[in-house]
């Protein structure tokens, strides 16, 4: 035991050695961390080929020879050799030469630049990428799983590669395979599948072009978003038919939507969450994706309010426009025009803010809308809000009527020649013109200015019904909708208009019987709880009115209507269960 405990504490040669070897290989692993390390920042000496932009989650890139990878920022600088690795559920754009490339989730790319020759390269070796090459220049080079592909100026094409092969579609423009000397064409339309081996599939497949991979869809007012499906059938006769199922898991087992004895597309209403989707053909998978649905609040237009008026003498008005901001956006894009179709914008400026003011428009009647555009990649983002008008007046009455009444009876006329009848506008500080009230046959009286003296009044134009009412004429609820809790009612916004009356009648043996009403409100649609309207025959009615001062409405419009049933199955008769049995079953 003693000899045990002196030669423990000796300080031997061995452990020196050993020191000294650890010692070593820390040191060199330090300096490799070193290198590769401070090579991301050496190649800012370099010269980037072009720029890559993260759309969504994790995106990675190795310059060439090193051995990290790192994990990059919003919008990076991309170098000739440098690899890009995209995750899961994450989406990355190329933008280089002139040329743009999207890459989807779980790609992997190396990107060259030839500076001697001109020519950009794109090396696929897994995952699927959409490529739109810069309309003039050289050809595009792209070599995926081996197979070596030309893409031509102006072209764009679907690229995939994987453990079935390689896929390739042109959408516009032309490609051109090469095989052992010889090159095979795919135009505009083309698409062609091989297994690893090269050899062209023969066995019945799809490639779906909508929605694109890892899509991401925006809707508001927690309305379900119709989403549109599209593929091009390989192999497939005209009369076999596809299914296609929808499900919040990827398993499906939970949510699951089924469409069958499809062709070539599909449209499906979904709720904001995250969706799974395949395509099958005789219980064979053909296809599969995920995209997501968010729900987000919709941009108002603030200022200028809805058909206001601006005045002015000499000096053009300043006018301030704002609206409300949403998330995740990249910017507005703000147009000004004399038409609502915004044919050729007198205004049209891009901005990240929320206002900005403008006085250089003259009178007349103006629309203006605003645009969000998205950071993220997103699928329905270019669609716009509706257009609000206004009007810039000149030293003048007001151009828009305020309340009006038709006379009962007009005064017998003077002597002298009066002027033609015209419409008489409020106008601070003149008095109110007399206001008297007649019966109409209409179900909303008539009203209209009348100028006293004056023989025959002018009427009020009224305005059109509401369109694209839903749910649409005779729609039937059932018990699976029922079970949301909700009827959301919707319809487009009418020009001129700044607010909607809304009601609900049943229908009855009497006739119809008034459930709810509301307004005037500005809003295009309206939820309403399924328990307070119970089973039945139903009607709802919107219509457009225009509001002025005080929540007076100025001008009414003529109503939409629309029928619909609530089929909610009729509750059996009850079973009472005896003690007897109660305890029988225990």
């Amino acid at each position: 035991m003693e000899n045990e405990k002196k030669s423990g504490g000796k300080f031997r040669l061995v452990d020196l050695l050993v020191m000294l070897l650890c010692l070593t290989g820390a040191g060199f692993s330090v300096n490799l961390f070193w290198n590769d390390l401070f090579q991301t920042i050496n190649a800012e000496n370099k010269t980037p080929i072009g720029t890559v932009s993260i759309k969504r989650n994790i995106v990675q890139r190795r310059i060439s020879d090193r051995v990290l990878w790192d994990r990059l920022i919003k919008e990076s600088p991309v170098y000739s050799n440098d690899m890009i690795r995209v995750g899961d559920n994450s989406e990355a754009g190329v933008h280089a030469g002139g040329h743009d490339i999207v890459l989807n989730e779980n790609t992997l790319v190396r990107l060259r630049y030839d500076k001697e020759t001109g020519e950009f390269q794109i090396e696929l070796m897994s995952g699927d990428i959409g490529l739109v090459t810069a309309p003039e220049g050289k050809d595009v080079a792209l070599n995926i799983m081996g197979r070596k592909v030309q893409a031509k100026p102006g072209t764009a094409l679907v690229a995939a590669a994987g453990d079935n092969g390689v896929a390739l579609q042109v959408s516009e423009g032309t490609a051109a395979i090469m095989e052992e000397g010889q090159n095979r064409a795919l135009f505009s339309g083309d698409m062609i599948a091989m297994d690893s081996e090269g050899v062209i599939r023969s066995e019945p497949s799809a490639l779906v072009i909508q929605p694109r991979p890892n899509a991401l869809y925006r809707t508001s007012g927690g309305e379900p978003l119709n989403v549109g499906f599209s593929w091009n059938r390989i192999n497939l006769r005209a009369n076999e038919t596809l299914r296609l199922e929808i499900a919040q898991d990827i398993n499906f087992s939970r949510s699951v939507r089924t469409l069958d004895g499809l062709n070539d597309s599909a449209r499906a209403a979904l709720t904001a969450g995250q969706w799974n989707w395949r395509l099958t053909y005789n219980n064979t998978v053909l296809d599969t994706g995920r995209f997501t649905i968010t729900d987000a609040p919709a941009l108002e237009l603030l200022s200028p309010a809805r058909n206001q008026q601006f005045f002015y003498e000499s000096e053009l008005p300043k006018l301030f426009f704002q609206w409300s901001g949403v998330e995740d956006i990249s910017h507005y894009i703000v147009e000004v025009d004399v038409t609502p179709e915004f044919r050729n914008p007198i205004i049209k400026k891009q901005t990240t803010v929320t206002s900005f003011t403008d006085s250089s428009l003259r009178e007349g009647i103006w629309y203006w809308r605003v645009t969000p555009v998205f950071s993220q990649a997103n699928d329905n983002s270019a669609a716009s809000n509706s257009a609000a008008a206004f009007r810039i007046v000149k030293s003048g009455e007001p151009q828009m009527p305020s309340l009006f009444t038709q006379a009962e009876e007009a005064p017998a006329p003077k002597p002298e020649p009066e002027p033609e009848p015209k419409i008489v506008y409020i106008r601070e500080p003149a008095p109110p013109p007399k206001i008297v009230y007649v019966p109409a046959p209409a179900p909303e009286p008539r009203i209209i200015y009348i100028r006293e003296g004056a023989s025959e009044p002018a009427p009020v134009t009224r305005l059109p019904a509401p369109s694209n009412r839903q749910p649409v004429e005779d729609y039937r609820i059932g018990i699976e909708e029922v079970k949301k809790g909700n009827i959301n009612f919707r319809w487009s916004a009418v020009p001129g208009a700044n607010a909607y009356l809304f009601a609900i009648y049943q229908e009855t043996a009497d006739g119809r019987r008034q459930i709810t009403q509301t307004g005037p409100e500005n809003r295009t649609s309206w939820a309403t709880d399924v328990k307070t309207l119970g089973r039945g025959d139903f009607i709802w009615r919107v219509e457009a009115v225009n509001v002025g001062k005080d929540n007076v409405i100025e001008q009414h419009g003529d109503p939409g209507e629309n029928r619909f049933v609530i089929d909610i199955p009729q509750a059996g008769p009850a079973r009472i269960i005896s003690e007897a049995e109660s305890s029988h079953d225990e």
